[in-house]
């Protein structure tokens, strides 16, 4: 027996649509996980149920500094991450015990950056447009799509897992930087029995997901939802994981949760995002389990700047002898030559087609 390890980025949801988009072609009219503001004047914020989210009344400083429904991906990508950016440096201030009046006066809600007031915005924002997204692909189509005759190359995987009668895998870790609930999901509707990371047991479960970037389903414990609004008071010791819940219903009643936004640098976040300091570890943890007969697989990574340490940690973690498969249409090159310097099994693919392939032989 042997263990998979497979890292899911963006990439892999975009995948999963294109795929799905086959099956219902009005999906991608509701859906778009690659330009994160093209439908944020179709999604409703939760203290009034009224479409507009992504405007001046509801986000006035992502739309003071240029949020718009009409943005294209590269722009709306810029300025996610000139926000993320400035919240990964004010972040710093949190963990330097030096630079506590720094951080005070950065705070104060007179003096706070145009950057930091949205970047709270920006946190509610992304909860809410992935829990709309989620409620676009009902159950039942979910369903259906999963018992069409689909050349979805994960699909193929998936549908391989409750069968396997050789015991080919004695374990397979998803490491998920995705927000979206779209592999669980998928996961329940085959009947394939799997843990969530910090939240329920490993034990016995040949399945473990973990989503050190956080996930829609994790929402605070006893939520009471009675008064919705944007907190612009940044959270400086943050939610441990103790205090979050797994909930896979109603997503869009919740207008806080916990996940990092794209660009985020959760190395510096580890006050503040206690929750996500612990699921980095853990999946450091399963990387350095990984032997040199099993199999890696990298699917749909950005390697932005501010990625690079993050998943670096958990590529120098992998046996470099293992087989490494990466999925990627357009495979960034530096991210392409770290792989061939550090791993001699190496493959790049530039699709998931043959995974079902990869993995089930």
């Amino acid at each position: 027996m042997k263990k998979a390890f497979i890292i899911l980025g963006n990439g892999f949801t975009i995948d999963f649509l294109q795929y799905y988009k086959k099956f219902d072609d009005t999906v991608s009219k509701r859906i778009d996980v690659s330009n994160l503001f093209h439908f944020g004047d179709k999604i409703t914020p939760p203290w009034d149920h009224k479409p507009g989210f992504l405007s001046y009344k509801n986000c006035p400083s992502l739309w003071s500094l240029g949020a718009r429904a009409s943005n294209t991906a590269e722009e709306s990508t810029a300025l996610i991450e000139e926000i993320i950016t400035c919240a990964n440096m004010f972040f710093d201030f949190v963990n330097d015990p030096k630079q506590k009046a720094k951080r005070l006066e950065l705070a104060n809600s007179e003096n706070r950056s145009l950057y930091l007031k949205a970047y709270s915005e920006l946190i509610v924002y992304l909860q809410r447009l992935f829990s709309h997204y989620n409620s676009v692909i009902s159950e039942n189509q979910l369903e259906e799509f999963l018992k069409s005759d689909s050349e979805w190359g994960w699909l193929k995987f998936f549908k391989y897992i409750p069968v396997d009668k050789d015991d080919k895998y004695d374990k397979i870790v998803f490491v998920t930087y995705n927000y979206d609930i779209w592999l669980e999901r998928i996961l329940k509707i085959l009947k394939v029995d799997f843990c969530l990371s910090g939240f329920e047991s490993s034990d016995g479960k040949k399945i473990e997901i973990v989503k050190p970037h956080g996930s829609i389903s994790f929402v605070p414990q006893n939520y009471a939802g009675t008064s919705y609004s944007i907190n612009y008071s940044l959270d400086y010791d943050g939610i441990p994981i103790e205090q979050l819940e797994l909930q896979y219903d109603k997503l869009d009643k919740y207008d806080k949760g916990a996940i990092i936004p794209p660009a985020g640098d959760s190395s510096r976040l580890e006050s503040s995002a206690p929750w996500s300091h612990m699921l980095r570890q853990r999946a450091t943890n399963l990387a350095s389990e990984i032997t040199q007969n099993d199999e890696i697989v990298l699917c749909g990574i950005s390697y932005w700047h501010v990625d690079r340490r993050e998943i670096d940690e958990l590529l120098i973690n992998l046996n470099q002898n293992a087989n490494f498969t990466f999925i990627n249409p357009a495979p960034p090159r530096d991210l392409n030559a770290v792989l061939t310097s550090i791993f001699s099994k190496y493959v790049q693919q530039s699709s998931s087609s043959e995974i079902g392939g990869i993995l089930n032989d």
